[in-house]
């Protein structure tokens, strides 16, 4: 926190201090119950979250503009006006400045958690000092903590408060009325708002007349602002007059365990308020050495019910690890009375102790990677995830050769390849063979071991022309002929490559004993033979069958159980797992159990479905008889109820759609979760997800979709989303205490998601992960309840380094994700021709191979298992492993975007392969010392999701102006 801060806040603390001291508090001058009041706005602003214009300040412009979740609005009052008023209603009056294109619809006020200075800016000019979006104080103090925006101090982040109303229709001069709640009016009189922050909830509008659909995409609402002769005022009806504080607090519940040092969670129920308002909220501050600190607003909980627990997450604050420090909190109403103190001394959380490495744990290199048979051919053995250009011979990206570097594979002494493996592991390495080699074969000796799961495959290469130049790259794994001639032919091209790589899996078995086993691996050339021998030390510990890290991969066609179950088979192998969305634009499933009209015909789906939900289909794999690890339901907004003879046009779900439809879709919910309950089916994620967006339209007049429900932006499709979860959460509980029944979003735009979805989402699927987003989902857990999250992108082009999935995963995991997805993973028939960034799976008539990068996440998931169970062994918070990582590998890597529409793609390119490998020996190492048993699983999802779940009171002003929404043209 800057100096300017820390100054304003001190001030601002003893102020509060005063007004305790000195009893109640004095209503404003002109203040009366039952009188309406006219409050000015005395300073205004709007900023803007689009690229550079993020930095610029309007503070003296005449007009303020409000554009969906673009641009935004800042305005302030007097709250000395106001101060001892219990308000009873409050409205703002705008005019617009654009009445007939683009008025104020629908208008969202929150509070503000930050300070602001107005400026004196036009045209987004760059102000120091003044508030921006990016800044409450330009180049002087963040909205909030390091990196935050104004998004982290308004609209239920940093602990504000929230609601929309809906807009009476402009005038002839072009003035409008909204409503505000008045506790967004009264957090201000009482200290602990610095104003109200106003935003265009509608945003993008559509219209469909006459068949053709128009998307308009956030028209810009203008309104005027002071610095006009028209500026927007309040108007306030004042109830009472409440001269008497809330009680003081009992009881400061602190917790610490399991938090990153200096950090703790501090927890009280809200106390009663006296005099005619209510308990609305608590100033803090913190004593540590004598000397006493404001804890930052945006870190003070609002109040709630009299007797309900809030929740404040001690952050940010530069305390050291087990610093002791004396916690003062006082309650203020919402007429701005403070009552007593209550005081509490502790320590906030200590450094994660963590069990100190043998060194010697640490692996060295064994020699160069390449050794040379006697009759001159040279072999190069490298890592799984080291890339070769099969035409030059170089590492991808390094461009230094392949067969200069160092080894921690290969003993080129000894002749001898040196692997670790855990039970339930896969391993592998590669050979690279270099030269003219004629009816070339490789084939393994394992003489004594014949549990150990070995196969030979090979590199196929497609097509790349990254840069505007032709290039071959190797992806595609085969099976290996019985012989082959090098240089070969490209697979279904024919360009010659001067060398070809093979690919040598290992899989250890459960039931292989711990300690070092050895084979040898043959090279036959012609009448010569070389081996090579190969020691494999298996650790004291097995991965579980079922998955603690899901790397999930997400397919759109070309797969269904009805046909095949081929792609799940080849995922599961991998340690993965393939989730097909069964539907498309018109919401019509291709794979769903019968709907007769009131129920379904279960029939079909249970003899197709039912054998990977109960394991059968994967009957003699690796992970023997484990079903799947999540599915997507058939269900979405026109299955198995159809939604247009339902939908009466408006851009709000609780408006367009009939009783009807919500009756009978949630009894469609019920039946289905008791389905699922009554066959068991208990180890599947089931989710319901809405994947269609209303300007798909533009394309096809079948689109079912009213809202944009994958990657929503605007406040309307946040609000569809939590129309259809609240839904869920109504319908599914009763059957849910066993099988995990998960409501799904996937959001890129969770900056703009508020709390809306707070305890109606089980599990979020976020897109181009920043740490802003990390940090409000952490905020979520520790602040409101529990829920899942996975971190969706773009695997790595096959240009680029295929470190990338196991960095991706160690990245997701240690910021709290349970999985990663891949937006699409399967690849078609002009994938073996051309380098297709989502083909990790591949084609062919006698079914899908694998790409490297498939087996990228299977690496990256077995070393997330790693970590869990290293985590468990040692009984450290996850929060310590994740941090020691990230001590150890720079992976929170920047995640690049061609576009705002793209899902993003973790660079990668920093990492090496060997790096990986010695995180994984050290882990290893360290687990096998403890030798924990066997566990089926080491995470269990469905702890983390209460039956019972909580949400926000969201949504509406009450009381507000009897005002009928504004409604979309539509006329089919």
């Amino acid at each position: 926190m800057s100096l300017f801060m820390r100054c304003f806040f001190s001030f601002f603390l003893c102020m509060c201090f005063f007004i305790q001291l000195s009893g109640a508090t004095t209503a404003g001058a002109d203040v009366s119950p039952g009188s309406n009041q006219k409050v000015a706005i005395i300073k205004d602003t709007w900023v803007s979250a689009v690229n550079n214009e993020q930095y610029g300040n309007n503070g003296a412009e005449n007009r303020l503009k409000l554009k969906g979740q673009q641009e935004f609005a800042l305005v302030d009052f007097d709250p000395l006006a106001l101060k001892g008023a219990v308000i009873e209603k409050a409205v703002l009056h705008v005019r617009s400045a654009t009445p007939d294109d683009a008025p104020i619809m629908r208008l969202g006020a929150s509070t503000i958690a930050s300070p602001w200075e107005e400026g004196n800016g036009r045209r987004y000019r760059k102000k120091i000092g003044s508030a921006c979006f990016a800044q409450a104080f330009y180049k002087k103090s963040d909205w909030a903590y390091p990196g935050s925006t104004v998004l982290d101090a308004v609209f239920g982040k940093g602990h504000t408060i929230w609601r929309f109303s809906d807009c009476t229709p402009p005038g002839p001069d072009g003035w409008q009325a909204c409503a505000i709640q008045p506790e967004v009016l009264a957090a201000r009189v009482a200290g602990i708002s610095h104003g109200i922050c106003l935003v265009d909830e509608v945003g993008s509008e559509w219209s469909l007349k006459n068949g053709q659909f128009q998307y308009y995409h956030y028209p810009n609402r203008f309104l005027y602002s002071r610095e006009s002769r028209s500026g927007p005022w309040l108007e306030v009806r004042v109830a009472e007059i409440d001269r008497k504080p809330p009680d003081a607090i009992e009881h400061i519940d602190v917790q610490t365990k399991g938090l990153p040092g200096g950090e703790a969670l501090c927890i009280w129920d809200t106390p009663r308020d006296h005099g005619g308002g209510k308990t609305l909220g608590f100033h803090v501050a913190y004593e540590k050495d004598g000397k006493t600190y404001p804890v930052p607003r945006y870190l003070i909980p609002m109040a709630r019910e009299p007797g309900q627990p809030v929740r404040m997450h001690l952050q940010d604050l530069d305390l050291a690890p087990g610093e002791r420090i004396i916690l003062h909190i006082q309650p203020v109403d919402s007429a701005g009375n403070v009552g007593a103190m209550t005081s509490e001394s502790f320590s906030v959380a200590g450094e994660g102790t963590f069990p100190a490495f043998d060194e010697r744990l640490t692996p060295t290199p064994l020699g160069t990677n390449t050794i040379s048979t006697p009759s001159g051919n040279a072999i190069v053995v490298l890592d799984l995830l080291d890339k070769v250009d099969p035409v030059t011979g170089n590492l991808i990206p390094s461009g230094r050769s392949a067969s200069t570097g160092e080894s921690f594979l290969l003993d080129a002494e000894k002749k001898k390849i040196v692997l670790h493996a855990a039970r339930n592991e896969t391993v592998w390495f590669q050979l690279k063979l270099e030269n003219d080699n004629k009816n070339l074969r490789i084939d393994s000796n394992f003489e004594g071991h014949a549990n150990l799961n070995w196969k030979v495959l090979q590199f196929a290469n497609v097509g790349s022309s990254a840069n505007g130049k032709p290039h071959l790259l190797p992806d595609p794994i085969i099976p290996h002929p019985s012989t082959i001639t090098i240089p070969g032919p490209l697979t279904k091209q024919h360009e010659k490559t001067g060398d070809q790589s093979f690919l040598i899996e290992l899989y250890v078995p459960h039931q292989t004993s711990p300690g070092i086993k050895t084979g040898s691996v043959l090279v036959y050339t012609g009448d010569e033979v070389f081996a090579l021998e190969v020691e494999l030390k298996v650790w004291d510990f097995t991965l579980p069958d079922k998955l603690s890290f899901i790397p999930e991969m997400n397919a759109y066609s070309r797969v269904s159980p009805f046909k095949s179950y081929d792609y799940y088979m080849l995922a599961h192998e991998h340690r993965t797992c393939l989730n097909r969305l069964p539907y498309g634009w018109n919401g019509k499933p291709e794979f769903a159990p019968v709907w007769t009209g009131d129920d379904f015909d279960w029939n079909q789906w249970d003899r197709y479905v039912g054998p990977l939900l109960d394991g059968s289909a994967f009957k003699g794999l690796k992970r023997d008889a484990e079903p799947v690890d999540v599915m997507y339901l058939p269900f979405n907004e026109n299955w198995p109820i159809e939604i247009y003879p339902n939908y009466a046009p408006s851009y709000w779900a609780d408006e367009a759609l009939s009783a009807d439809y919500r009756t009978a879709l949630g009894n469609a919910f019920s039946a289905f979760a008791e389905h699922v309950r009554g066959k068991g089916w208990n180890d599947t994620i089931f989710e319901f997800y809405l994947n269609n967006k209303v300007y798909n339209r533009k394309k096809t007049q079948h689109s079912s979709a009213p809202w944009v429900f994958d990657e929503p932006v605007n406040t309307q499709d946040f609000w569809a989303l939590r129309w259809y979860g609240q839904l869920w959460q109504e319908a599914v509980p009763p059957f849910r205490s066993d099988a995990a029944l998960w409501f799904r979003a996937d959001i890129s735009y969770s900056q703009y998601a508020r709390n809306l979805l707070w305890g109606i989402m089980d599990v979020e699927y976020t897109g181009g992960n920043t740490a802003q987003k990390v940090r409000m989902k952490q905020d979520e857990w520790r602040l409101w309840e529990p829920s899942h999250y996975f971190e969706y992108g773009s695997a790595n082009k096959l240009e680029q380094a295929n470190t990338q999935p196991v960095l991706w995963s160690l990245s997701a995991w240690s910021n709290g994700a349970i999985g990663v997805l891949p937006w699409q993973t399967i690849g078609n028939e002009k994938s073996w021709e051309t380098a297709d960034q989502n083909a990790l799976f591949y084609p062919q008539k006698s079914g899908p191979v694998p790409s490297v990068r498939l087996k990228a996440f299977t690496y990256g998931q077995q070393l997330v298992e790693y970590l869990t169970i290293f985590m468990k062994a040692y009984d450290l918070p996850r929060q310590v492993v994740a941090d020691w990582i990230k001590s150890r590998l720079p992976i929170d890597g920047h995640v690049h975007k061609t576009s705002d529409q793209d899902a993003g793609t973790m660079a990668a390119n920093h990492i090496t392969p060997a790096d990986l490998h010695a995180l994984r020996l050290q882990l290893g190492a360290m687990i096998s010392a403890k030798s924990p048993p066997y566990r089926r699983s080491w995470v269990d999802f469905t702890e983390r999701t209460p039956v019972k779940r909580r949400a926000p009171f969201l949504g509406y002003v009450h009381p507000a102006p009897d005002v009928e929404s504004m409604k979309p043209v539509w006329k089919q």
